[in-house]
C-alpha cells in the first residue's frame, strides 16, 4: 500500500478526529486532549510536531502521530492507525518518519513511548520497530493504569 507521511495541516483535523473516535481504547475525553495537543504543537512547533499518513491516491488520512520535544528525547505521545487499515504498514511508516525527525533534531538522543500494560499488540509493534522495553510504571495515568515504557536509541553523534 502506498502511503505518504507528511506534516499535519489544519484540514487534516476532521479525518484525524474520526480516526481517534473510532480507535480502540480512546474516546471523546482523549479526543479533547488530542485537540489541545494539536493546537499547541501547531502554534508552538518548538514544543512538538504532528504528522499524518495519507493515501496519495485518494488523500485519505490513514494514520496520525503527535510528538513532543523534550530535553534529549522525542516522545511519541500518540500514534493511531485508521481502524480499517491496521496491519497495513501505516504505523511502521509513521515510526520511520518519527525516527527521521529524531535524527534531524539536533539535541535528540532517544525516542520514547509508553503504552498500557494490557496492550500486547502495541508492545509487539514497538519491539518490531526496534524499540526496547525500558520500564514499567504503576498508577501512571490513574490508579489502575499501568504503563510499559519503550525507547529507541538514535545514532550516536560524533561529539559523544
Amino acid at each position: 500500500m502506498k502511503v505518504v507521511v507528511r506534516d499535519y495541516q489544519s484540514d487534516d483535523w476532521l479525518p484525524v478526529e474520526q480516526m481517534v473516535l473510532n480507535a480502540e481504547n480512546f474516546g471523546t475525553a482523549f479526543l479533547e486532549h488530542e485537540k489541545r495537543k494539536v493546537a499547541a504543537f501547531t502554534s508552538f512547533p518548538q514544543l512538538g510536531k504532528v504528522i499524518v499518513a495519507k493515501d496519495p491516491g485518494n488523500g485519505r488520512v490513514l494514520g496520525y502521530a503527535a510528538l513532543q520535544f523534550e530535553w534529549k528525547a522525542l516522545v511519541i505521545t500518540s500514534i493511531i492507525s485508521h481502524h480499517n487499515y491496521l496491519r497495513h504498514g501505516i504505523g511502521r511508516k509513521l515510526v520511520d518518519r518519527i525516527k527521521a525527525i529524531g535524527e534531524m533534531h539536533p539535541d535528540t538522543d532517544v525516542i520514547r513511548v509508553d503504552t498500557g500494560d494490557f496492550m500486547d499488540y502495541a508492545h509487539r509493534f514497538y519491539l518490531s520497530c526496534g524499540f526496547t522495553k525500558v520500564g514499567y510504571v504503576q498508577h501512571y495515568l490513574s490508579w489502575h493504569n499501568h504503563q510499559v515504557i519503550f525507547a529507541y536509541q538514535l545514532k550516536r553523534r560524533e561529539t559523544e
